[in-house]
């Protein structure tokens, strides 16, 4: 149990650290191109005498390469939720700065 609560709080760490994120999505493709040029040419020929390795190797790559699109999907979210915090604390700031500028030139009338 506690390997599992300890695997979850690692996935947590990967998946909110935007650097983590994205190292692992480098890596994750790159295991996944290199995987698909191995099996389709020099380990095709084995690939195709051992049915259940076939299809346990391409759905480990179709497996990764899913991982890779569903980081990519949640790294793209993630980015314009964050521009999306970022343009909504500016416009506070500006109407801040607004409000401050509109009761200085009140009291100066």
């Amino acid at each position: 149990m506690n390997n599992i609560r300890f695997l979850i709080q690692v996935c947590r760490g990967l998946i909110r650290s935007r650097r983590a994120r994205r190292t692992l999505m480098f890596w994750d493709v790159l295991v996944v191109l290199i995987l698909m040029f191995l099996g389709s040419t020099f380990l095709w020929p084995w690939l195709r005498g051992h049915p259940f390795i076939f299809l346990g190797y391409w759905g480990a790559c179709a497996w990764l390469t899913i991982l890779a699109a569903l980081l990519a999907v949640y790294d793209m979210a993630k980015v314009r939720l964050e521009a999306r915090h970022a343009r909504d604390e500016l416009k506070r700031e500006l109407m801040h700065d607004d409000d401050s500028d509109s009761s200085h030139d009140s009291h100066a009338s």
